[in-house]
C-alpha cells in the first residue's frame, strides 16, 4: 500500500511546494534532492543560513517523495516503524536541535541497509553537530551534504514578496525590483527591511513606492552601521 506524506501545516500558504522558486541560488541543491534515489548511503543533510527557504525545499520533496517527517525526539522503535511505514522515506527537520541520539543512528543505520531515503534539515553542516556519541558523529561526519546559499536577486525579490505578504505589507512592482536591485543580498537584510518597511507602513498605512523603498533602504544601513559600532 502506497505511503500518503504527511503534510505540514502550510501546506496550502506560501510555501507549498508548487510556489517553489528555483534560481542559482538554490539550484545545485534542489537538484540533489531530485536524485533522492541515488543518495550514497540512502541520506542527505540539507543546510543552509535561517531564512534560506530550507523547510520549503525539504517539503517540496517530501511531497514529490512520498516521505513522512519524523520528528528527532521519536524513540529508536517509533523510528523504525515509521521507515518501514514510509518505505524508507523520511524528513527529519532541525536535525541539529535537540534530538534522540540513538534514533538517528537507527535511521541512518536503516537508511544504508535498506536503501532508503533520509533528508536531514539544519543550519550548520552535519560533522558540526553536537553528539557524545562517536558513531554518531562519524556517520553525520560522512553524510552527503546539499548547501542553500544567500539568495540571488530572482530569489531575494521572491523572498521579500513572501515575507511581506505574511507580515500584510503590499509591495508594488517597481518598488520590489528597486529593493531587491539595492539591497544586500543576505535572508538576515531581508527580514531587517521587512520590520522596517511594517513600521513604515503602519505609519504611513499605504503602499511601498519606490521613495518608500529608498527610505527603507536608509534605515537599513543605519541599523546595520549601529550593529557595526556596537560589535567593534
Amino acid at each position: 500500500m502506497s505511503v500518503q506524506p504527511r503534510l505540514f501545516e502550510f501546506r496550502m500558504g506560501e510555501r507549498a511546494p508548487e510556489t517553489l522558486v528555483v534560481s542559482a541560488a538554490n539550484r545545485d541543491a534542489a537538484g540533489l534532492l531530485t536524485g533522492w534515489r541515488a543518495w550514497p548511503g540512502g541520506a542527505l543533510a540539507l543546510i543552509g543560513p535561517p531564512g534560506s527557504g530550507k523547510t520549503h525545499l525539504a517539503l517540496a520533496w517530501a511531497v514529490e517523495a512520498g516521505a513522512r517527517s519524523l520528528s528527532g525526539l521519536a524513540p529508536p522503535e517509533e523510528a523504525a516503524a515509521l521507515f518501514e511505514e514510509a518505505e524508507g522515506r523520511l524528513l527529519i527537520d532541525d536535525s541539529e536541535a535537540a534530538r534522540d541520539d540513538l534514533t538517528l543512528m537507527r535511521v541512518l543505520d536503516l537508511a544504508r541497509s535498506r536503501r532508503g531515503a533520509v533528508l536531514l534539515v539544519g543550519e550548520t553542516p552535519p560533522a558540526a553537530w553536537a553528539t557524545p556519541i562517536p558513531d554518531v558523529h562519524s556517520r553525520l561526519a560522512s553524510l552527503p551534504t546539499a548547501r542553500l546559499g544567500e539568495p540571488d536577486e530572482i530569489l531575494l525579490e521572491v523572498v521579500l514578496r513572501r515575507i511581506c505578504r505574511e507580515r500584510f505589507i503590499e509591495v508594488r512592482e517597481d518598488a520590489a525590483k528597486y529593493l531587491a536591485g539595492r539591497m544586500e543580498r543576505t535572508f538576515a537584510a531581508i527580514h531587517d527591511l521587512a520590520g522596517v518597511l511594517d513600521e513604515l507602513v503602519v505609519r504611513g498605512r499605504k503602499p511601498v513606492t519606490v521613495a518608500l523603498a529608498r527610505k527603507a533602504l536608509e534605515q537599513v544601513e543605519a541599523l546595520r552601521s549601529r550593529r557595526e559600532t556596537d560589535d567593534g
